[in-house]
């Protein structure tokens, strides 16, 4: 039961997570983007930072179901914003640093922004994750428990069970699709490039007949088609995001996918 509550406190929360990075990124962009690194409609790291705070705040991490276990006083609010900052910040660090080592790709770049580290996190959005956790934990937190509380436990184990099998699913897909990408990324600049075997010749006549008709979108299945529906996910999802190894390749893709609509 306890397993099963905090599990489904964490999808409740990877939910919330998606709906802000959405909103927020669908009006600034002023269309729609669906965030986010797998399918479902949900951000782990939101999830992950909400559960790790909430077994913090509950004696330091004791097994007990969410509750409303922490008062709303001065005292509490600093220490689940710094407590929710910190670890927002040391996941945020380790998700990148895994994103670039096994995919070789930057999802987010903090470069251009004051007070960051690496460009992987930076004090804006640490202050942030710090907020959204007194928000999540000491008003949104409560309210949900008083709900959840009085769902069956039978229930609760059966749509845990059910949840994880398709968050399961999703991440096998996900994952196995992002591990080929820099392969198709590379079959992608071989095309572009005409292929080593060619004449310098041929090679600049093929490069510059395909690169011209890419740019007049006179045949942009021949680059976009080649990608898998994960790979163009990602790419119109994070529109900032960098390919470590095969960046000219990642560029144009995204330049395709996130061409307005007319």
């Amino acid at each position: 039961m306890i397993f099963a509550a905090y599990f489904l406190g964490f999808i409740f929360y990877s939910f919330l997570g998606w709906v802000w990075e959405t909103t927020y990124c669908s009006i600034t962009a002023k269309h729609f983007i669906n965030r986010g690194f797998l399918n479902g409609p949900i951000i782990p790291i939101y999830g992950f930072g909400a559960v790790l705070v909430m077994l913090i705040v509950n004696v330091f991490g004791s097994l007990v179901l969410p509750k409303q276990a922490v008062d709303f006083n001065i005292i509490n609010i600093f220490i689940v914003f710094f407590a929710g900052m910190l670890l927002a910040t040391v996941l945020e660090y380790i998700a990148t640093v895994i994103l670039e080592s096994l995919f070789h790709l930057k999802l987010w770049d903090y470069s251009k922004d004051k007070f960051n580290f690496q460009g992987r996190v930076c004090l804006k959005s640490s202050l942030f994750f710090g907020l959204l956790s007194v928000i999540f934990i000491m008003i949104i937190e409560p309210l949900t428990t008083n709900v959840t509380t009085q769902i069956p436990e039978m229930v609760i184990y059966i749509a845990a069970g059910v949840i994880g099998v398709v968050l399961a699913v999703d991440l096998t897909v996900t994952l196995s699709s992002l591990l080929k990408l820099n392969e198709r990324l590379r079959s992608a600049e071989d095309i572009i490039n005409a292929g080593v075997e060619n004449t310098l010749v041929e090679a600049a006549k093929i490069r510059d007949t395909l690169q011209e008709k890419i740019e007049e979108r006179m045949d942009e299945s021949l680059l976009i088609s080649r990608f898998h529906y994960q790979i163009r996910r990602m790419a119109k999802s994070y529109p900032a995001s960098i390919s470590l190894k095969h960046n000219e390749i990642w560029e144009k893709l995204k330049k395709q996918l996130n061409k307005p609509a007319k």
